[in-house]
């Protein structure tokens, strides 16, 4: 009798017979952590092979790959099945997976609110802020009046739904905006800051919209008494007084316990992930959301570094890698869409109808405003689209409110239909409407060719690294700045943004206070000033900082460049090598930086391969002396610093020989030019090359001690290879062109052999590990024209 009956389906509260599972999968349920783990699993391979098989190939942000995955893996696909959703998210489990997916909310929200600069807002022009809340205002007030045509409708539709879903779908949220630009890649453009100043002082606003609705008007509407409401309202200003009279001192004395340059203890980083707990359970206790005290505690932290870098270094990956995949995608599984099917249907229409609305509204009213501002219409479209998106803080407040009986099902699975088609069509629309290098294009001569002697060299030298500083100051001293020819330098310190969700862009020329962010660069700009008066009338310094993720520092740079009419970028190589040659360590994000440079920049680029032979000491040849600073007393004392140009010819060479030729104004330089001749090549120099080097001989007739011509006949790159390996050691400095994509008879057969396309064949034999001498090398590229 009993073995019948356990062989039998067994029935369920709803009528509907149990399915009979393999064993190990009742025993495996009976232990919600291993199906904790299981289901995580499940989630991450699903959300992995979404993008990498589709999504990433279109374009699309992870964020769309997990709202799919919850789809799929919910009821409306994998989950109708009974088998699949007893397996892998049975009801036993549900509770705890629900329970980690609000604990990941949870950080999500507090590393996001830890990243948040609320003192931008003050610094936000007027655009941004008629932008971002107008958007708001007219949003509210359309959706408002669309609620009530529909609440007059014959279909009536429950009241809360259209309630919430007329105010929810109008909100702007700053962390979805900040992850979308950041997806794009756009964080640094123009079109990207604007943004974010926007979407800050719409989230602003709509907090407090957000917190009259939830705490007035049950007032309004008779289920809760106005001191009731009163309370609620002290208790959310009681926890801000707490953050800011007691934590926030308390976090700055934790900063100022700590060296500079040095991260915080980890006592310091458990004590604050302790105090977002304490914040949210007074939260709770005080009729708030949860979520609401860890949003306060994480915006009383202090952003960036020390304190905020090192929580979001050490949990980021946990967060962002883990946990909010995980709840994205348990949230996105409740969605239902079976559950719209008549007579239900109306309700998904009226959400969708609210949302149309609401769309329509905001891209109008931003494009309108943005237009108004003199932006061009392709970029004030963009510009609309972005502030028109949803994301993960839409998405979990969707289902914090559904799982409160709030809202319905339906109204839920409208409202994540509605988010999820804002998600995909947004970032494709967003990228076929603004191209940030296209404010890059033009016709503009800006070379050292075209630079006019009587207005000064402009150069833009980039620092990522402390030993990036003797280097560029030494170059500065080698292009021989004179009075009649001096040279305006803006050095860009750039540094990598950690702890920050808006980036930072500092000029010391106008910021003379020393806070948090000039002291980054203090040391190096002191180096600078330093060198600027050493050199008084001949060198002009400007510097600057950024503070940006490392995929778009390239736009602080050609941005700069452009701003400041700069001639030419001084990039530093990727690699920094040892006293005996060898490559002491690679930075890749650095060499993706000057690739990107490279595509982009909107005058001429160098990059300079440091091998320590400006110090003199490192130098293959002792005769060579330090190289100090121009009109120093004691140059006519010292030695020469031998410059070597090898020409081949076209734009880059070119180029390369126009700032080679400037070294030479100096007394205390050499110059060697020597031209490789192809031994089977009989054709003549085109004539801009002819010139160019007609202007050597002449310099070398008239002072053959510091200026030396000769021309060197080669039948192959093998011999050509040969010959600059040979003439490495004798000299402290070769610059090269980089004739990226063009290959001669002079440098056939080296194609193949070239690692780093971005030092193009002659200088990447030069900057070889191989070649073990101490001559530097400084790879030129000519202005790239774009024609639109």
């Amino acid at each position: 009798m009993n073995a019948t009956a356990s062989t039998g389906p067994a029935p369920t509260s709803d009528g509907a017979a149990c399915i009979d599972l393999a064993p190990w999968i009742v025993k495996l349920s009976q232990f919600p952590s291993a199906m904790l783990q299981l289901q995580m699993l499940v989630v991450f391979c699903v959300t992995q092979t979404l993008h990498l098989l589709l999504f990433k190939r279109l374009g699309m942000p992870r964020l769309v790959s997990q709202l799919y995955a919850g789809i799929l893996l919910g009821p409306s696909g994998l989950g109708r099945n009974k088998m699949f959703q007893e397996m892998i998210f049975p009801r036993l489990t549900s509770s705890v997976w629900k329970c980690i997916t609000m604990l990941s909310y949870t950080f999500t929200l507090f590393m996001v609110s830890v990243k948040m600069d609320f003192g931008i807002i003050f610094k936000t022009g007027r655009k941004a802020y008629a932008i971002g809340m107008l958007a708001l205002v007219g949003t509210l007030v359309s959706s408002s009046i669309t609620r009530g045509l529909l609440e007059n409708s014959p279909d009536r539709v429950k009241m809360a739904d259209l309630s919430f879903s007329s105010t929810i779908l109008s909100v702007t949220s700053f962390p979805v905006i900040a992850c979308l630009v950041t997806e794009l890649g756009l964080l640094n453009s123009e079109l990207g800051r604007l943004a974010l100043s926007s979407a800050l002082a719409a989230e602003i606003l709509s907090i407090s919209v957000m917190s009259f609705n939830n705490n007035f008007l049950p007032v309004l509407a008779g289920n809760r008494s106005l001191l009731t409401a009163c309370l609620y309202v002290s208790g959310i200003i009681l926890i801000i007084l707490v953050v800011m009279g007691v934590m926030r001192p308390m976090m700055r004395w934790m900063i100022k316990e700590t060296p500079q340059g040095r991260p915080v203890k980890n006592t310091f980083v458990l004590i604050s992930f302790l105090v977002m707990l304490v914040g949210c359970l007074f939260s709770d206790l005080s009729g708030q959301f949860v979520l609401l005290g860890a949003f306060i505690i994480g915006a009383g932290i202090p952003d960036g570094p020390p304190l905020g870098s090192s929580l979001v270094e050490k949990f980021d990956v946990l967060v962002t890698g883990i946990l909010e995949p995980f709840f994205i995608t348990t949230c996105a599984m409740r969605t239902n869409v079976f559950s719209l099917q008549p007579p239900n249907g109306k309700v998904a229409i009226t959400i969708m109808a609210i949302f149309s609305v609401v769309f329509a509204t905001k891209i109008t009213i931003c494009f309108l405003c943005a237009v108004y501002n003199n932006m061009l219409f392709a970029d004030a479209l963009a510009l609309a689209l972005i502030l028109c998106h949803k994301g993960s803080i839409d998405i979990a407040s969707y289902t914090w409110f559904r799982d409160m009986k709030n809202i319905s099902e339906e109204c839920f699975t409208g409202l994540a239909l509605c988010a999820t088609f804002a998600a995909t069509v947004v970032p494709v629309a967003v990228k076929f409407l603004y191209n940030p290098m296209k404010k890059y294009a033009g016709y503009q001569r800006r070379n050292i060719m075209h630079c006019r002697p009587d207005t000064g060299l402009r150069i833009l030298a980039c620092i990522l690294r402390p030993d990036n500083v003797a280097a560029i100051t030494n170059l500065l001293n080698v292009s021989s700045p004179t009075k009649e020819s001096p040279i305006v330098a803006y050095i860009l310190h750039l540094m990598k943004l950690v702890g920050r969700s808006h980036p930072v862009f500092i000029s010391h020329d106008i910021q003379k206070k020393k806070d948090s962010h000039s002291s980054y660069s203090e040391e190096i700009v002191w180096t600078f000033n330093r060198f600027e008066n050493n050199n008084k009338g001949t060198v002009f310094v400007h510097a600057y900082t950024a503070l940006s993720p490392p995929g778009a520092m390239h736009d602080d740079i050609c941005t700069l460049a452009l701003d400041k009419l700069v001639s030419v970028i001084i990039l530093p190589f990727h690699r920094k090598f040892g006293f005996d040659g060898s490559v002491e360590f690679e930075d890749h994000e650095q060499r993706l930086l000057n690739t990107s440079v490279l595509a982009r920049a909107p005058c001429s680029v160098a990059i300079l391969v440091d091998r320590g032979s400006y110090g003199g000491s490192g130098s293959s040849s002792s005769r060579t002396p330090p190289l100090i600073s121009i009109g120093s007393s004691s140059e006519a004392a010292g030695g020469m610093f031998s410059v070597a140009m090898i020409f081949i010819g076209g734009n880059d060479d070119r180029e390369a020989l126009a700032y080679a030729k400037r070294m030479v104004q100096g007394n205390r330089i050499r110059l060697t030019v020597v031209r490789l001749i192809a031994q089977s090549h009989d054709d003549e120099l085109p004539t801009l090359d002819s010139l160019a080097l007609a202007e050597v001989e002449n310099l070398a007739t008239e002072d053959d001690r510091r200026v030396a011509y000769s021309e060197e006949v080669t039948r192959d790159g093998a011999e050509t290879a040969l010959k600059l390996r040979s003439m490495a050691e004798d000299h402290n400095l070769m610059i090269v062109g980089r004739r990226y994509g063009l290959d001669c008879p002079q440098t056939s057969g080296l194609m193949e052999w070239t690692e780093l396309r971005e030092l193009g064949i002659v200088g990447d034999l030069l900057s070889s590990p191989d070649l073990r001498c101490k001559t530097s090398v400084l790879v030129v590229q000519q202005q790239q024209q774009w024609i639109r």
